[in-house]
Parts: C-alpha cells; sequence; structure tokens
C-alpha cells in the first residue's frame, strides 16, 4: 500500500492521486487524456506527480466522467498494483489490472463511507502466513467452526468474518478477481461474468491470499498455486472426500457430489485425483469425459443462480435505515454508476422488484450507525 501525496500538494492544486485514479479507472493511458485534453502526455505526467491547477477542474471532470469535486477531496485510499495479486494475471491487460486496482480504491472509499453509518462485522480473518495451504485451509475451517460439511454462501460466510466483498465494473473484469488488506480490514472485489461455481471458487481462493500472503509482495505464481490449494481444500475438504465420493467415482457421481458443494466439476475431479481417491488413468479419461460434455467451459446443470452479498440489501435501498447508491456517490464525488457496479447491482435488482410496485413518496433518510447484522 503506498501513501497518498494528498497533504502535500500546492495551494490552489487538484490532488495528483485522484487525477491517476479516475484516469486508470477509465481505462485510459496518460496519451489517451492528453488527447481528450489537448495537452501533452508530458502535462498529465506532470498532473500526477505535483496536481494541476484547479482551472482543469471542469476539463478534467468531462473527460473523466468524474465531479469536480472529486479532484479536491483529499486522502485517497490508494492501493499499490504492484502489491496486488490478480486471478487471471496473465491474461488480464495492463489496463484492465489498472482499472481494477483504481476501481478497489473507490470500493474502499465507499466501505469506509458506510463503516462510518453502519455497525459491520468485526473482522474474525486469522492469518497464518508460513503454513502450507492445506493446513491454513483446515485451520481456518476450525477457526470458523465449519467442520467438514459443504461450504455455505461463500460471499456472505466471508462477510460475517468482516471480509468487505465488492464486485468490479466491467473494464476491470478481465482480472476475475484480486484481494487485498488495507490497514486491518481485508477485501475481495470480484468480476460478476464468472460462473456461480467459478465465483465461489476466486471467493475461496481470495481467501487463501488474504490468510497466506498478508505481508508478502504479489504477482507471485508460486502464490497463486498456494492459493488455488487452499482453496480447494477450503471448498472440499480431504476428510471429507472418503464420505460423499468412492474411489474411481464415475463422471455422474462426480456431477452429483459437485452440486452438494456447489463446486465445478473440473475442480472436484482435480480435488479428487491430488487426495489419492482416482487413478491417473481414471482422472484423465473423466477429465476427456468431462470436456467432451462441455464442463470445460461452462457448468452444466450446476448452481441456478450466483451467491449474493447479505451486506449490501441491508444497506441500499429505500425504507427505513436505507440509502440509494446516488446519496452515497453524491457525499464522495463518485459517479452513481461505479458505487452500483461495486455493489453486486444490489439497488438495480431492487428496482426491478420494485417495478410493479407503487412509487416511494420521498428518498430514505440515513440513520446514523444502525446496527447492520450479518450471520
Amino acid at each position: 500500500m503506498s501513501i497518498s501525496r494528498s497533504s502535500k500538494r500546492p495551494e490552489g492544486f487538484l490532488d495528483p492521486d485522484r487525477i491517476r485514479i479516475a484516469r486508470t479507472r477509465r481505462g485510459l493511458t496518460k496519451a489517451d487524456l492528453a488527447r481528450l485534453l489537448a495537452v501533452t502526455p508530458r502535462t498529465i505526467t506532470r498532473y500526477e506527480s505535483d496536481g494541476a491547477p484547479t482551472a482543469t477542474s471542469a476539463h478534467l471532470a468531462q473527460a473523466l466522467e468524474f465531479a469536480e469535486s472529486y479532484f479536491t477531496s483529499a486522502g485517497a485510499p490508494e492501493l499499490d498494483v504492484a502489491r496486488v495479486s490478480f486471478r487471471a494475471a496473465r491474461r488480464a491487460t495492463a489496463r484492465s489490472r489498472h482499472a481494477a486496482v483504481a476501481a478497489g480504491t473507490l470500493g474502499i472509499e465507499i466501505d469506509q463511507w458506510i463503516s462510518r453509518r453502519y455497525t459491520m462485522p468485526t473482522v474474525m480473518l486469522p492469518t497464518y502466513s508460513g503454513e502450507g495451504p492445506t493446513l491454513a485451509a483446515r485451520l481456518l475451517r476450525a477457526e470458523w467452526a465449519l467442520g467438514t460439511r459443504p461450504l455455505p454462501n461463500a460471499i456472505q460466510l466471508a462477510e460475517s468474518r468482516g471480509v468487505r466483498v465488492y464486485t468490479l465494473a466491467p473494464i476491470a473484469e478481465d482480472v476475475d478477481a484480486y484481494s487485498t488488506w488495507h490497514g486491518d480490514t481485508p477485501y475481495i472485489f470480484l468480476s460478476r461474468r464468472r460462473s456461480p461455481e467459478r465465483m465461489r471458487f476466486d471467493v475461496a481462493h481470495e481467501l487463501g491470499h488474504l490468510v497466506l500472503h498478508a505481508a508478502a509482495g504479489c504477482d507471485d505464481q508460486s502464490h497463486e498455486r498456494e492459493a488455488d490449494a487452499f482453496a480447494s481444500e477450503l471448498l472440499i475438504p480431504r476428510d471429507s472426500l472418503p464420505e460423499h465420493l468412492r474411489k474411481d467415482p464415475t463422471c455422474a457421481e462426480i456431477l452429483d457430489v459437485r452440486s452438494r458443494f456447489k463446486m465445478s466439476a473440473m475442480a472436484l475431479a482435480f480435488a479428487a485425483h491430488k487426495a489419492g481417491r482416482m487413478t491417473d488413468w481414471t482422472y484423465r479419461q473423466l477429465c476427456i469425459e468431462l470436456s467432451g460434455r462441455g464442463y470445460g467451459s461452462t457448468e452444466h446443470g450446476g448452481m441456478p443462480a450466483h451467491e449474493m452479498s447479505r451486506v449490501f440489501p441491508q444497506i441500499l435501498g429505500s425504507g427505513p435505515g436505507k440509502v440509494t447508491a446516488r446519496q452515497i456517490a453524491a457525499e464522495l464525488s463518485l459517479p452513481a454508476e461505479d458505487v452500483r457496479s461495486m455493489t453486486f447491482g444490489v439497488e438495480l435488482h431492487t428496482a426491478h422488484e420494485r417495478a410493479d410496485s407503487p412509487a416511494s413518496a420521498s428518498a430514505p433518510s440515513i440513520r446514523t450507525h444502525p446496527h447492520l447484522k450479518v450471520v
């Protein structure tokens, strides 16, 4: 995590960090923004190093689709792209990675706004730096009293232990997912384009990074393998396999068990093979059969819908104690669409559900520190 330079900017200049965050959030290079503002790329470099004159605020706001007041606010909770481990690092472009980190910065601001007004679940996420991934997953299951049973809703489970879970805007979805600690608060950012099973695996994978690699540099392929091993053990503990899956199972048996554990058939086959529940030959034949039936790219007959947050439906919408994305956006000088896209699109879902209901007569008022209970 890097330190914001906001407090050091000269009087009469816009915040340099916020200019860069807004630019990368929009997926623009310095050259792109320079063309929009009719200046040189060197000028943009100077803006993002020393700040831009306040006279440029209207032009920046128009080019980047942020409110002018966003660039004068202080103290952006900045994340360092070099310390973030992306789920799809090799496939994602630099543009997507920087856009995802910028979105994460906005997500942290949204979360801090929410945390000042609502009582959020206490963080109960231990770190196991130096432990093996399989042992770490078992220790976390024990800490959270999960036993060896199938994991419940993974997003809501993480939220109930104080992990802040947000979703990424389309421009940043190529990274699939990433996680980070900001101070003492753990964050997970997810792509909504993934299948329900893969998104659930992403949550478990990112929990692995949070507990195993909290103090380490990221984007290390060995860390990715460790997070995968952690996720596999967290989703389906090796000790539970004999209870649910006989040795050398058939494809039908794999599909039955994957539905119980809400994971992809391929991921279950891999876990069973690694645990010695099937021979190399059986595993190869099973993978060939699953691939031939399309399970390499989709999950036929799997989870009917993506798992959703339990936090945001209690905060966003109309009614006592709730607020709208537009209210949050106005107070933080953020685009309302960014607030909606990062909070699982909950407000939009709620609006669709209310489409045939009478409209509310007035906007909901903001209550200070109502208790948000998530279990």
